[in-house]
C-alpha cells in the first residue's frame, strides 16, 4: 500500500524588484517636490548683499544699469505670470501605502507610485520650459540653485540719463507709482555704467527715495533666489 504524502502549499513568491526600483526613483522625485514647494517663496524673495548698508522695512524696487542706461526690473509682472503658471499645474496625488501587502495590493500600489512619479516628472519638465516675459526681460525658473533668472530681451534696452528726466520716461512713470515711505530704489550696476548710476541716484534722492546698489560684473545673470537677495539702503 502506497504511503500517502502530505503536500505543503507554498505561497507564490512576489518579485519586489520593480517595486523597490520605483521606491528608489520616487525618493529623487520627492526631492524635487520639496524644491517646487519652496518655489512660491522665490517670487517675493529678493536679497543682494552690499557694504555699508542699513536695515530697512521698505520694499526694494529693482533697476539694472548697463550700457549707461537704466532698465526697470518689473518683478511684479513676472510674479503675476509665475503665480498663474503654478496654479495651472496639475496636482499629483501621492498614493497611500496599503495596510496589508499582498499580490493584488502590491501591484496596485506599484502602479499608483509609477503614475505619481510620471506626474511629478511631467510637472518638472513644465517648470523647466516655462518662460515669463516683462517689458525688458525673459524670466525662467532655475531649479539648482532654486530661483528666478532674468535675461535681457535686448542688450540695448533702457533709458539714458537724458531720457530719465523726461516726464513720459519709463523711469518717471515707475517712480510716480511708488511711495518713498514704503519703497526704495535698488540698482544692479554693471562695470560700464557707474556714471549713469550716479546721475540716476541723484534724481532718486531728489524725489525723496532711499537708494541701494550692488555692483555686478558684465556676465553675471540677474537671479532672485529662494535664499533671498537684498540691496540694502546706503
Amino acid at each position: 500500500m502506497r504511503r500517502r504524502q502530505n503536500r505543503q502549499h507554498i505561497a507564490p513568491t512576489q518579485n519586489l524588484d520593480s517595486f523597490l526600483d520605483i521606491l528608489t526613483n520616487t525618493v529623487g522625485v520627492l526631492m524635487f517636490v520639496s524644491l517646487f514647494v519652496s518655489l512660491v517663496a522665490v517670487q517675493s524673495a529678493t536679497i543682494v548683499r552690499t557694504p555699508l548698508v542699513s536695515t530697512t522695512q521698505k520694499t526694494p524696487q529693482f533697476f539694472e544699469v548697463r550700457g549707461n542706461k537704466v532698465v526697470y526690473i518689473d518683478r511684479e509682472a513676472a510674479t503675476t505670470q509665475v503665480n498663474k503658471f503654478t496654479e495651472s499645474l496639475a496636482t499629483c496625488e501621492k498614493p497611500i501605502a496599503p495596510d496589508e501587502l499582498n499580490s493584488i495590493s502590491l501591484q496596485d500600489y506599484t502602479y499608483q507610485l509609477q503614475r505619481y512619479k510620471e506626474c511629478i516628472e511631467y510637472k518638472a519638465e513644465q517648470v523647466k520650459s516655462f518662460r515669463a516675459k516683462t517689458s525688458h526681460y525673459e524670466v525662467q525658473i532655475e531649479l539648482e540653485p532654486l530661483g528666478l533668472v532674468y535675461k535681457p530681451l535686448e542688450e540695448t534696452a533702457g533709458e539714458s540719463t537724458k531720457e530719465l528726466i523726461l516726464a513720459d520716461s519709463e523711469f518717471q512713470r515707475v517712480i510716480k507709482k511708488l511711495d518713498p515711505e514704503k519703497d526704495y530704489l535698488a540698482f544692479i550696476v554693471r562695470p560700464d555704467s557707474f556714471e549713469a548710476f550716479r546721475r540716476t541716484r541723484e534724481l532718486a534722492l531728489k524725489d525723496g527715495f532711499n537708494v541701494g546698489w550692488e555692483p555686478m560684473n558684465a556676465t553675471t545673470q540677474i537671479s532672485f533666489s529662494s535664499e533671498g537677495r537684498k540691496v540694502g539702503v546706503q
